[in-house]
């Protein structure tokens, strides 16, 4: 029992104190130094430190204090009481930092110039990449094979571009042509997109990459690899070569009568 109690923070001596306590009932501090081995007046401050914790309570009589160990099922109610205390003071923690964080990574930008690249493997990599684009603040830029993002993950896109209109985020695509790159573009008003859809026999390819927020986000369907690059420089590069696509894949869109 002693070792249970130094389990859960008592010292040894306390530990030995309560336990003298709980067999020998109400008892004044020179009895429980006899039976610990240990000065009336050690023995008293074990006792009055079990008492602040609320393990022990204290009366007096006359002009003895007299001590009385709480039952042990109260242990479980303090234990209880410590722990939503320490939830409460880290959710205090958590809210300070969330108040200040754009601060903090505006310090962290200032200091560190280097790019920030994170990687995600398999499936639910790919997910978590394209997650990343329903945060984002701005319009999203993008390179996109339809059959290389539905072949790899059927069942997710039913309900991401449903999802990313709900959220406002407009999207300028430019796609390889397929018979399922026409038929999404029909819903490019009702999934908030503007897309491109340029002669795949000249200008095919399958991996996404999308620019937003100073990120540029990389998709492999084939390879189920996913990449997050963080740096405004790079991003900005993105987005002239982007806009510069944009311009001449508009020229050249399959569903224009000229490219008929």
């Amino acid at each position: 029992m002693t070792d249970l109690l130094q389990s859960i923070g008592f010292s040894e001596k306390e530990a030995n104190v309560y336990i003298t306590l709980l067999k020998l009932g109400t008892q004044p501090a020179s009895v429980i130094g006899r039976h610990v081995n240990m000065p009336r007046s050690t023995a008293n401050f074990y006792l009055e430190e079990l008492a602040k914790q609320g393990y022990v309570n204290r009366a007096k009589k006359a002009n003895t204090h007299l001590y009385t160990a709480e039952d042990p099922s109260v242990i479980i109610d303090i234990l209880q009481y410590k722990k939503n205390q320490q939830i409460a003071e880290m959710n205090g923690k958590i809210y300070s930092i969330e108040s200040g964080l754009g601060e903090l990574q505006s310090l962290k930008k200032g200091s560190d110039t280097r790019p920030k690249v994170t990687f995600y493997d398999g499936e639910d990599g790919l997910v978590r990449v394209y997650e990343d684009t329903l945060t984002s603040s701005e319009k999203i830029r993008s390179f996109a094979s339809f059959d290389g993002m539905h072949g790899a993950l059927p069942e997710y896109f039913k309900s991401y571009y449903e999802r990313r209109a709900e959220k406002n985020i407009f999207i300028q695509s430019i796609h390889p042509d397929s018979p399922l790159a026409r038929e999404r573009g029909k819903n490019d008003k009702l999934e908030a997109r503007e897309s491109v859809i340029i002669p795949s026999d000249k200008y095919n390819f399958t991996p996404e990459i999308q620019f937003y927020d100073n990120k540029i986000n990389i998709a492999s369907w084939r390879e189920k690899l996913g990449i997050i690059i963080e740096s405004k420089e790079i991003y900005d590069t993105f987005v002239v070569m982007f806009d510069l696509a944009w311009q001449e894949g508009k020229k050249i869109d399959v569903r224009k009568k000229s490219f008929r």
